[in-house]
């Protein structure tokens, strides 16, 4: 400031800013008028009989003013001196001099120089000190923000996005993020446009290497030292996440905010390891799911396929030896049991294949509009024959209902749903399957009178491989994947299935699915 001042008085402007000139002539100009309100001031106080006193006092409540706008000691002591010469000139005799016939006017010069030179010292401090606290105070709520935001994150590019912005807000720099993983590397510019800045043979050098190494470099290192940013390596318990880099030609943070920065940096790491951490724990956890599914599934199926395969080998043992011996009746009942059972077997392959296809995670739902109609029946046509011994009630909506699902699991759902309904209750019963639409949705109710699902059931029908506790009318077990494929396949098309009491008796499993709005629209 001083330095453009005389620049200023003197007419030499090279080498100096314009805007930097600009801003200092308002504070010369500021500087200016506050000298001359309080010469002005002294004078209307003068002439009204005030002493000497109260016209020095306006002289250093100039000094404090300026003090106040202009910082800086060398300023202050200026403004005091150019305030004493001032005070000499317009009010010490001979007035509009610079000399003074009293000797007494020495010591009052150096006493008021030294007054407003205080006085501009303390308010210089004191508007220091009230910067220093707006700062401390920003860089808190930074840290505060930072925190909390981090918390937020669900990922690595998320955490990375609340740093570079934090930082930016910080220390005002251009700041590049670049995350290093195994499929891709991401990268995030703070602001978008200082792209340009790191893509200098210089940097992305820097930038490669710190990403190799996991150390820091660049700007104030021993690596690529003549590089304009600095680049640190985000990385904790020997793993790399990327790296971060915050451009400048020279240094511009003191050591707070450096400490600042490290902060920041360091719960960026933190977030990281710890989403990481919950990543593998995740992976882990469906590995195990994984597991114990297949265990189940081995230890279901080898159980299950015993009974009809038995049967059938034994069966068909009695027809090969025997046939000629049966009455026809016999004969008739033993064809029976076996097509029962290959029925039973056939519908528990259809089961194990949607399992497969829903269980899997790139699932592709064959989606097609369809008309709900023509998937009832055709489900109808498929359903178990002892169906017959049931009555069975279809009351479709009277309206046309278009829906985009993958027919064939659509099908599989409706045929387990009515399965079962077949296997729990006892022959005589009535199943009835409606559907209807309602808003958006489409509705499909199965329903029941038989003795219905105690709440203690309905609690755990939909998950895999539960039986329940009732017995099966046709007296063979169930493997409890058919309502556990129900529920994973329609919450696949976008809906959901629930289990309520029917009244006054029985059960009622009712699913929805999103009505086709544009025909031909897939998946």
């Amino acid at each position: 400031m001083l330095k453009n001042l005389i620049s200023i008085i003197l007419g030499d402007h090279k080498g100096s800013d314009i805007s930097d000139r600009s801003e200092d002539i308002k504070d010369i100009s500021f500087m200016f008028v506050t000298v001359l309100l309080a010469t002005l001031l002294g004078i209307a106080f003068h002439r009204f009989g005030f002493s000497d006193v109260t016209v020095i006092a306006w002289y250093i409540l100039a000094v404090q003013i300026i003090a106040v706008r202009v910082p800086g000691i060398p300023v202050n002591a200026i403004i005091s001196l150019i305030c004493v010469v001032v005070f000499n000139f317009f009010f010490t005799e001979p007035q509009y001099t610079l000399f003074a016939y009293d000797s007494d006017y020495i010591m009052t010069f150096t006493v008021m120089f030294i007054v407003s030179f205080l006085a501009g010292l303390l308010a210089d401090q004191l508007r220091k000190m009230l910067r220093q606290a707006e700062a401390d105070s920003v860089r808190t709520q930074i840290m505060f923000d930072t925190s909390l935001l981090l918390n937020k994150a669900a990922d690595y590019e998320g955490v990375a996005t609340v740093t570079g912005m934090q930082l930016k807000k910080l220390i005002g720099r251009s700041i590049f993020i670049q995350l290093s993983d195994s499929d891709k590397k991401t990268k995030l510019y703070f602001p978008d446009d200082c792209e340009k800045e790191f893509e200098a043979e210089i940097e992305t050098d820097c930038i490669a290497w710190t990403l190799c190494s996991g150390k820091d470099a660049g700007r104030g290192t021993n690596i690529y030292p003549s590089a304009k940013g600095e680049y640190k390596s985000l990385s904790i318990n020997d793993h790399t996440y990327g790296v971060i880099g915050i451009m400048s030609e020279y240094d511009l943070s003191d050591k707070l905010t450096d400490d600042i920065i490290n902060a920041i940096l360091s719960q960026c790491e933190l977030a990281m390891e710890n989403i990481r951490a919950t990543n593998e724990k995740e992976a882990e956890k469906l590995k195990t799911q994984n597991e114990r599914l297949r265990a189940d599934l081995l230890r279901s199926i080898s159980h299950d396929l015993r009974t009809p395969l038995t049967s059938i080998s034994g069966n068909s043992s009695v027809l090969l030896q025997s046939d000629n011996k049966l009455d026809p009746e016999t004969t008739k009942q033993l064809y029976q049991d076996i097509y029962d059972d290959s029925q039973w077997l056939i519908n528990l392959v259809e089961n194990l294949l949607s399992v497969s296809r829903v269980t899997n995670s790139e699932l592709k739902l064959n989606r097609s509009d369809e008309v709900l109609d023509d998937i009832i029946d055709e489900a109808m046509h498929h359903i178990d024959h002892h169906a017959e011994n049931h009555i069975i009630e279809v009351k479709k909506s009277s309206e046309m209902i278009l829906v985009n699902v993958d027919v064939h699991l659509i099908i599989q759902v409706i045929i387990n749903l009515m399965d079962n309904a077949v296997k729990y209750t006892p022959e005589g019963s009535t199943i009835r399957l409606e559907t209807e639409k309602k808003d958006d949705k489409v509705i499909v109710k199965v329903s029941d009178n038989g003795p219905g699902i105690s709440d203690e059931e309905k609690a755990h029908i939909f998950e895999m491989f539960y039986n329940g506790k009732k017995d099966i009318s046709d007296s063979r077990r169930s493997m409890g994947m058919g309502l556990a494929l129900c529920k994973s396949i329609i919450e696949a098309h976008g809906g959901e299935i629930t289990v309520t009491s029917n009244r006054p008796r029985g059960a009622t499993f009712l699913f929805t699915l999103p009505e086709s709005i544009k025909v031909g629209e897939n998946e």
